[in-house]
């Protein structure tokens, strides 16, 4: 199983979307660094937004988030975080 997610960072100026098979572990990485995309995001959130079964349909997932339409639907959990 798939997680597809979102990070965004305390000042909410950076956000990140990804998905991982174990999130705890991929969690750990940006927290630690090793991400060269949000190395420097310093502290964040993360927002869990959907699961998927199957690693081809986690990048069709995460394609869709990245995308315009996407990263409307974020907004509103960017608001949520609050």
């Amino acid at each position: 199983m798939y997680q597809i997610y979102f990070l965004v960072n305390e000042a909410r100026t950076k956000t990140y979307v990804g998905f991982s098979d174990n999130f705890k572990e991929r969690e750990q990485e940006h927290r630690s660094g090793n991400v060269k995309s949000t190395k420097k995001f310093g502290d964040f959130r993360h927002k869990i937004l959907e699961t998927a079964s199957s690693l081809e349909e986690a990048r069709i997932r995460e394609k869709y988030w990245k995308a315009c339409s996407g990263r409307k639907k974020l907004k509103k959990t960017f608001e949520d975080l609050r």
